[in-house]
């Protein structure tokens, strides 16, 4: 824009979207994840995984809830994978090509396969 701008252009930056993380877990999706009865949590980004995080342990909580250690957690990429093992100790699927559709088709070839289930 600086380069534009240099050359006389008027540049106007618009915002496309603003992302930002919720401060509270809706209740009934919280009683679903004790219940068991969520099998996959999918992430397309890092922000996601840390919001996540902030959102299921309390500050000062080191201690992995249970039920989190029952269900499968499905990244879109490497960096999302990455943030999965540094905010939540592991990733159980990665998707090969980084995109919704790629994510959807990694879940698919998990379910199908004989990979244990937790």
């Amino acid at each position: 824009m600086q380069t534009l701008r240099a050359m006389g252009a008027i540049v106007t930056e618009v915002a496309a979207y603003e992302s930002g993380c919720v401060q509270t877990i809706d209740a009934s999706l919280l009683d679903r994840l004790h219940q068991g009865t969520i099998d996959i949590i999918t992430f397309a980004s890092s922000k996601t995984v840390r919001c996540f995080h902030q959102l299921i342990y309390p500050p000062n909580t080191p201690a992995v809830p249970t039920w989190l250690q029952t269900v499968c957690l499905a990244s879109i990429g490497p960096q999302t994978s990455a943030a999965c093992q540094q905010w939540l100790g592991r990733v159980d699927i990665e998707a090969q090509t980084y995109t919704l559709e790629g994510l959807t088709k990694a879940i698919v070839q998990w379910v199908q396969s004989d990979t244990p289930r937790r």
